[in-house]
């Protein structure tokens, strides 16, 4: 399944193009246009897990790329589907028990965290199998001194991708070229 994308590549461009930072408006160039920006699509495991409050049993919906297996939490219903055409994306490189292994250990932690500071202990009882999808991103490449860096846009929420996306980033880039 592949994940529709919501921006378009003129807001993506826009979004991208804007300088962020502690002075981003010190400079007489505020905006910093992209050199080249494409749609790539990136792998994801999309699971369920079931967690037992107090008696309650409650569904979160969870998802881990299919990479590195950095965890990523979205609500799946924000989320419309279409056919797989022709994609610029990668493979996936995690296994589904890898992927599973990965959130649910993650899930736990913070599972565990929040029961220290409320002294309730809710318990992740079970997993859905983790489903396969590719989830869409802008990524734009903007000319620097030597070279060449990238910034990166979830083409869903419109939210440019951190540090730790980076990596996801760098590792599909090397599966591509």
């Amino acid at each position: 399944m592949v994940a529709k994308h919501k921006i378009t590549e003129g807001e993506a461009e826009n979004i991208l193009s804007f300088r962020r930072g502690l002075f981003p408006l010190m400079n007489k160039k505020s905006r910093d246009f992209p050199q080249r920006i494409e749609l790539i699509h990136l792998p994801f495991y999309i699971f369920d897990v079931f967690v037992n409050r107090e008696g309650e049993k409650k569904k979160i919906t969870l998802s881990v790329d299919g990479l590195l297996g950095n965890t990523v939490f979205f609500i799946r219903e924000n989320i419309n589907f279409k056919d797989k055409t022709s994609l610029f994306s990668c493979d996936f490189e995690l296994s589904p028990s890898d992927a599973g292994r990965i959130i649910l250990n993650e899930y736990k932690g913070l599972l565990l965290e929040h029961g220290l500071r409320t002294r309730r202990y809710p318990k992740a009882e079970e997993i859905s199998p983790g489903i396969k999808i590719f989830y869409p991103f802008w990524v734009g490449y903007f000319k620097k001194r030597k070279g060449y860096d990238f910034k990166a846009l979830d083409a869903v929420s419109g939210e440019i991708q951190g540090v730790k996306m980076r990596k996801v980033f760098m590792r599909a880039f090397r599966q591509i070229s």
